[in-house]
């Protein structure tokens, strides 16, 4: 099975409100989708956010090495172009793991069989941890909790709350109601707020009498080193590696918290999301994937190391993902009924693609 078309676009989704991450401020969420098509008329579809990257540009250059290779191949494409760009490697690792997706959902297409069972299945369900607390710079700690409140009604083992990392006092208080709420499933995020270790210890020390299950991204990627020393100073654990693009970051994470914030589209696709995951849990670490269900959750259906999938709310409009998908999450009790449809758990709406697209290209033979 040869490619023999190439279509991707950048997609621009308006929020509700804006979100503020930490030092992060999103108007709009950006996804970057790529549609590969073959001699036998099956396509292979990926999206990924470009997060302030040049993904775009990157899969647009890459597009033209991909052109009329096997499907088959794909280890040996991904990992072909990577070396032709080895100067260039972190500026183009979204882009490869774009492309390796979507070769994978065309080699589970052609099979006939979910990624998961493809690459040998492990169950057929999967617990979420759910998203709550987005537009916290808008709330109040009450409504915030109201929201918790929902999502353990819901059934969620987990529940993931932000924090500001910048007001001590107020993450306290935020933690403290929460966790009169959440109980045990109780974790927060403070997206990369922190400058330096003091700062950062400050905070997370005295959150530590709410025994969380995790704080998430105390610190940016460039500072993973942080993390780690952060990690030996507390007894909470910490998690981190959404934004990691390698094995060698990637391996210093394992090495440094014991949850590992793996995603496909960022670290290299399926290829390398497989291999990472089972090296974090031969190491005894849990996985819990960033965001990105569909496929996050073919690659739980078949690696005991992932302990949950990340779930954001539809109806909060903080990622409108499935605006671009042609399907929806089918839940229960907390509990995701992985897509039984042969691929890699991505399928496009490209008509709304289409509609959403501030930019866009195509290349066939």
């Amino acid at each position: 099975m040869k490619i023999t078309g190439i279509h991707a676009a950048e997609c621009k989704l308006p929020l509700p409100k804006p979100i503020r991450l930490g030092p992060v401020e999103i108007w709009t969420r950006d996804f970057v989708v790529l549609r590969l098509e073959t001699d036998t008329g099956l396509v292979g579809d990926a999206l990924a956010y470009p997060r302030g990257t040049t993904l775009f540009e990157s899969v647009k250059r890459m597009a033209t090495l991909v052109l009329g290779t096997d499907v088959a191949l794909r280890r040996a494409t991904v990992d072909g172009f990577m070396q032709r760009f080895v100067n260039g490697r972190p500026s183009f690792i979204k882009a490869a793991s774009l492309f390796d997706i979507a070769l994978w959902d065309l080699a589970a297409k052609e099979v006939q069989q979910p990624l998961y069972t493809m690459i040998g299945g492990y169950r057929h369900t999967v617990p979420l941890m759910v998203v709550a607390g987005y537009y916290l710079d808008q709330r109040s700690i009450e409504d915030v909790c109201d929201e918790v409140r929902q999502r353990v009604d819901e059934g969620f083992g987990r529940i993931k709350i932000m924090i500001s990392g910048t007001n001590p006092d107020f993450d306290e208080r935020m933690v403290a109601a929460a966790k009169e709420v959440a109980g045990d499933r109780l974790c927060a995020d403070a997206h990369w707020a922190f400058r330096n270790l003091p700062e950062a210890y400050k905070t997370c020390k005295r959150l530590e009498k709410y025994d969380l299950n995790f704080i998430e991204d105390p610190f940016g990627p460039f500072q993973g080193d942080l993390t780690g020393q952060l990690q030996a100073k507390l007894d909470t654990p910490l998690a981190y590696g959404e934004d990691l693009p390698d094995g060698q970051t990637i391996g210093r994470a394992i090495a440094q918290v014991p949850i590992l914030r793996l995603d496909a589209t960022t670290c290299g696709g399926i290829s390398a999301a497989m291999g990472f995951a089972e090296q974090a849990g031969n190491s005894g670490n849990s996985v819990l994937p960033h965001v990105f269900l569909p496929v996050h959750a073919q690659l739980a259906g078949a690696l005991r190391a992932i302990d949950a999938v990340e779930y954001i709310p539809i109806e909060c409009g903080a990622c409108p993902m499935f605006d671009l998908l042609d399907q929806r999450p089918q839940i229960d009790g907390g509990i995701l009924a992985i897509d039984q449809r042969p691929g890699a758990g991505f399928s496009l709406q490209w008509d709304m693609v289409q509609r959403t697209a501030a930019d866009r290209f195509s290349l066939s033979l």
